[in-house]
C-alpha cells in the first residue's frame, strides 16, 4: 500500500489535470461567440409580446380568386433582458436599426417572435422595417408590408353582400409557453382605407394570448392575433346601372297586352316580345364582365333568371291569345290580354321579391 504522502500527491496531480482540461471548456462556454449564439435562443420563460396592426389601404378585393391585397403596418413590443446595455457607455439609451440593418440584426443576432401571417397567399413584401433596442432590454419592432390574404367570400346576396375580412398573425414556430400575445392599451397605428364601393365597419382586434397554462397539458397552444373588420358593399351602382334598366326592359315587353289582334298581327306582337328578349340577352352579355363569376347564383343572377322566364311567358301569352282569336273567340283573347295586364306585373315582382329574400336570408355556402 502506497504511503499517505504519495497518495495525497497523486490526488493533487489528478485534480490539477482535471482543472486544466476543464478550463478551456469553461472559457469557451463564456466566449463572446457563445454569448451571441445564446441571444438567438428564445428566453426560458414566456415572453409577453404586445402586438398591434393598422391598415393603410386595401388595394384590391378579388372575390372570384377569394383573396384581397392589404397594405398594413405591424408594431410589437417585448422585453428581453439579455439585450440590456450601459446607456452611458454607449452614449444613448437606444439602438435603432432600419431597413436591411434591422433585417440582418433579427436574422443573425437576436431572438424575436418572427411574426408570420398564417392566411397569406405567398410571402409578404416588407417595404419598411425598423427595430429599436433600449438600454433596459425593451424591444420595439415595426414593419410596413403588402400581402395577399386568402379570404372566403360568399356572394349569394351580391350586390347586398357583407363580409368579415381579416388577417391572422402568429409567432413562427414558437409555442405558447415561449410567446404570449397581449393587446395594446391604446393603438398607435392608424386606419386609412378609403373606398366608395364598400361601407367599412369597426376595426376589430382579437388576441389569443396562447398561454400554455390555460390549455390542456397535452396540447400545444400558439399565440395568435386576428385583425379584421366588417365590410358591406354599396349596391347603388348595380341598382342604377343593371337592376333598374332590366326591370324597365321587362316592363316594356308587357305593352303587347294592349295590342289588339283586330288591328295588329301576331308578328307585330312577337316582334316586341323577341326584341325585349334580345335586349336582355345583349344587356346580360355587356354587364357580365362587371359581375363575379361564381359556381352559385347571386341576387343579380336570380333577377336575370326570373326576367328571362317572364319574357318567355310573354311570348307564350301571345301565342295563346292569337290561337283564341284565330278560332273566332275574340272575347277569350281579349280576356287573356286583360288578365295578363295585371297578372304579369304582380307575379313578376312577387316572384322577384321572393327570390331576393331567399338569396339574402337563406345562406347556402
Amino acid at each position: 500500500m502506497l504511503p499517505r504522502k504519495i497518495q495525497l500527491t497523486m490526488t493533487l496531480i489528478v485534480l490539477t489535470l482535471c482543472y486544466l482540461r476543464a478550463g478551456p471548456a469553461v472559457a469557451l462556454a463564456q466566449s463572446p461567440d457563445d454569448k451571441e449564439a445564446q441571444l438567438l435562443i428564445p428566453p426560458s420563460f414566456p415572453t409577453e409580446v404586445t402586438v398591434d396592426l393598422g391598415i393603410g389601404d386595401i388595394t384590391s378585393i378579388n372575390e372570384r380568386d377569394q383573396v384581397f391585397e392589404v397594405d398594413a403596418q405591424l408594431a410589437a413590443w417585448w422585453v428581453d433582458e439579455r439585450l440590456a446595455f450601459d446607456a452611458e457607455a454607449f452614449g444613448d439609451d437606444q439602438k435603432i436599426y432600419q431597413g436591411e440593418a434591422a433585417t440582418e440584426k433579427l436574422k443573425t443576432e437576436i431572438w424575436w417572435p418572427d411574426f408570420e401571417i398564417t392566411d397569406a397567399r405567398g410571402p409578404r413584401d416588407r417595404m419598411f422595417v425598423e427595430l429599436a433596442v433600449f438600454d433596459d432590454g425593451s424591444v420595439f419592432y415595426r414593419e410596413r408590408f403588402r400581402v395577399f390574404i386568402g379570404q372566403p367570400f360568399f356572394l349569394g346576396a351580391f350586390p347586398f353582400d357583407e363580409h368579415f375580412i381579416s388577417l391572422n398573425i402568429e409567432p413562427f414556430s414558437q409555442a405558447g409557453d415561449r410567446v404570449v400575445f397581449l393587446e395594446p392599451e391604446e393603438s398607435t397605428l392608424e386606419f386609412g382605407w378609403d373606398t366608395n364601393e364598400w361601407s367599412i365597419g369597426e376595426f376589430e382586434r382579437i388576441i389569443d394570448s396562447g398561454d400554455a397554462s390555460e390549455a390542456a397539458a397535452e396540447a400545444v397552444s400558439f399565440a395568435s392575433a386576428t385583425f379584421g373588420m366588417t365590410i358591406s358593399r354599396n349596391p347603388s351602382f348595380y341598382i342604377s346601372n343593371i337592376a333598374l334598366p332590366l326591370l324597365l326592359i321587362v316592363a316594356i315587353s308587357w305593352a303587347v297586352f294592349w295590342m289588339n289582334f283586330g288591328e295588329m298581327h301576331l308578328a307585330d306582337r312577337l316582334s316586341v316580345s323577341f326584341t325585349s328578349v334580345l335586349t336582355v340577352v345583349a344587356f346580360d352579355f355587356v354587364t357580365s364582365d362587371t359581375l363575379p363569376k361564381l359556381p352559385y347564383p347571386t341576387l343579380l343572377d336570380r333577377l336575370l333568371t326570373v326576367s328571362y322566364i317572364f319574357l318567355a311567358l310573354t311570348v307564350l301569352e301571345n301565342v295563346i291569345a292569337h290561337t283564341l282569336h284565330e278560332k273566332g273567340n275574340e272575347a277569350g283573347a281579349a280576356r287573356v290580354d286583360k288578365l295578363s295586364r295585371w297578372l304579369f306585373p304582380v307575379s313578376y315582382y312577387l316572384v322577384l321579391l321572393l327570390a331576393m329574400l331567399w338569396g339574402i336570408f337563406i345562406n347556402v355556402e
